[in-house]
Formats: C-alpha cells, sequence, structure tokens
C-alpha cells in the first residue's frame, strides 16, 4: 500500500486572487448594468404605431422594472459576486491567522 501523504496547504495568495477576480467582474457587472438600467427605459415604438407603443412600454416594465425584470436578476447577481468577493478575502485572511497561528505554536513548541 503506497504511503500518503495529503498536502492540505493553501497557496496564501489564492483567497485574495480570487477576491480580485470576482472584484473585477462585480466592476464589470456594475458598468454594463448602468448602461442597461437606461437603455431599457428608453426603448422606442419602433413603427411608430399605438400596437408597437404598448409594446415597447411592456418591454420596459418587463426588462427594467416589472417584479421579473432582467435588471433585477442581474443587480442580484451583482450582489452576490459582491458577497462571494468579502466571503473569499474574509477566508483568506482567516486561513492567514490560522498558519501564522499554527506555525507560531509549532516553532514555540520546539523551544
Amino acid at each position: 500500500m503506497p504511503d500518503i501523504h495529503p498536502d492540505l496547504r493553501v497557496d496564501p495568495a489564492a483567497p485574495a486572487g480570487a477576491a480580485e477576480a470576482l472584484d473585477r467582474a462585480a466592476a464589470r457587472l456594475a458598468g454594463a448594468l448602468r448602461t442597461l438600467d437606461a437603455d431599457a427605459r428608453r426603448v422606442e415604438p419602433w413603427l411608430g404605431d399605438p400596437a408597437s407603443a404598448g409594446a415597447a412600454a411592456r418591454y420596459a416594465v418587463h426588462a427594467a422594472d416589472g417584479p421579473d425584470a432582467a435588471i433585477g436578476r442581474l443587480r442580484a447577481l451583482h450582489a452576490e459576486l459582491l458577497r462571494a468577493r468579502d466571503a473569499a478575502a474574509a477566508t483568506g485572511r482567516a486561513y492567514t491567522r490560522a498558519e501564522a497561528s499554527a506555525t507560531d505554536a509549532l516553532h514555540g513548541g520546539a523551544r
């Protein structure tokens, strides 16, 4: 049977790198949301008649203001990216503290 020694260490930079990547994604989505928010409410009746005016108004409500608005879903995704970023950063800080504490305990115990 092989002698297995699992390596449970984490690259200390990995959680911070994940947090930075999530932050960049959230920033890109925030910019897109600003544009979408403005554009979704400016839908023009494409034919200039009452039917297309009504369709444009319904589209604007569905895309931007309604209970199932696409922009609302994207805002929820943005909030989730921010929560994930914060959790990754907190995990990185906790891991660094735990590693430092374990290292201190090992070095203190060897004296």
